[in-house]
């Protein structure tokens, strides 16, 4: 009987994920090209906060550069970096006079060293828009218009975007999806402008356009600046302050290669997998259910109830490949492995917060 109970409530959580995935299939939660003509545009600070991006940081300055936008500035921080990042930032300079360099200075105890980064970006920009990109991410399909297009329709204090992933090494088609699983299985993102429940609240670092004056007003890195998980607290205290928020899932416009191999994916999603589920361990078992526990109870089950979970597994997981601009036969065919890195990411999570020994390029976290 007891088996039985657990077999139902498995089902039952996972319909609800491949519900859930179907609503974001639907709605096609992508960024609008505007008809006609973007008319005057605001200004904008392009901000890109840097720690050892030697190998990235010129080919976002080279598209960036070539982008059109009528009144714009190209702030660059450098936290720290060891390696030659300082040389290709100052290299951008001398090529166009809209590229300025920022050095970093001692992290100020309490702050992570990104929201520092990207406090201090904001306290030297001028653009009525903020728009913060990480290093790594390649930009395209007039992205920054179309995006501060899109914010002034729908008067949005804060447009935050998942870039499209670039999947190369085996390592990478295992575990970088679970991102994507775990967004788009878990929160309808419609909700997260149309519903003001602090709940319902996704973001990525990653891609970050705010207004600029909300943004100077609330000092949004600031409120959270010991966070790890600063994207997903920002739109937080978005929702939190009545003011519109809104996450999108990226195309061609933006793309990023956020990790190069299996245990780089591991250590990078340890750092913040709990707040995926807004650090509720409730919330983290019940979807755990959903994975390879619900397979073994399922076995000892009456046929129907595997069956049914496996159909819904492989079709709520096609429509994220879909939504997310993945190939399904790709995605399908490292589900397996995919939904053991996800218990791999979280005993590396449960390991560290224990000992407080999370490193990120080479500064300790916490």
């Amino acid at each position: 009987m007891i088996l039985t109970v657990i077999g139902i409530l498995i089902l039952y959580l996972t319909f609800l994920r491949f519900a859930v995935a179907m609503v974001n299939m639907l709605s096609r939660p992508y960024l609008p090209i505007p008809p006609g003509e973007y008319g005057k545009l605001p200004s904008l600070s392009v901000l890109i906060p840097v720690r050892n991006e030697e190998k990235n940081i010129g080919t976002l300055l080279s598209t960036l550069t070539a982008l059109p936008y009528g009144d714009a500035e190209i702030l660059v921080y450098d936290d720290g970096s060891t390696d030659g990042s300082a040389l290709v930032i100052e290299g951008y300079m001398r090529l166009d006079s809209r590229v300025k360099y920022l050095r970093g200075s001692d992290l100020p105890e309490g702050w992570t060293g990104k929201n520092r980064a990207c406090h201090n970006l904001a306290a030297e920009a001028r653009g009525e828009y903020l728009l913060f990109l990480d290093a790594d991410v390649h930009v395209g399909n007039d992205l920054i218009r179309n995006a501060v297009s899109y914010s002034l329709k729908h008067n949005l204090t804060l447009l935050s975007m998942f870039p499209g992933q670039v999947m190369k090494t085996t390592g990478e088609k295992i575990v970088v999806p679970f991102m994507f699983r775990i967004l788009l299985s878990l929160l309808p993102l419609f909700l997260i402008r149309r519903c003001s429940w602090t709940s319902f609240s996704a973001a990525n670092g990653q891609m970050m356009l705010f207004r600029g004056k909300a943004y100077r007003e609330h000092r949004f890195h600031e409120r959270v600046r010991d966070q790890m998980a600063e994207d997903i607290g920002i739109m937080r205290e978005v929702k939190r302050l009545r003011l519109k928020g809104e996450t999108l899932v990226g195309r061609r416009e933006i793309r990023c290669r956020m990790y190069r191999s299996y245990m780089d994916g591991v250590n990078g999603f340890s750092r913040n997998i709990f707040s995926m589920f807004s650090n509720s361990i409730l919330f983290f078992l019940l979807f755990s259910l959903t994975g390879l526990a619900g397979w073994v109870v399922l076995l000892f089950l009456p046929w129907y109830f595997l069956v049914s979970y496996l159909l819904m597994v492989v079709s709520l997981n096609a429509m994220i490949a879909i939504t997310s601009g993945q190939r399904v036969t790709e995605s399908l065919r490292w589900l397996l492995p995919g939904i053991w890195a996800f218990y791999h990411i979280a005993a590396v999570a449960v390991t560290k917060t224990i000992a407080k020994s999370y490193e990120w390029k080479g500064r300790r976290v916490r």
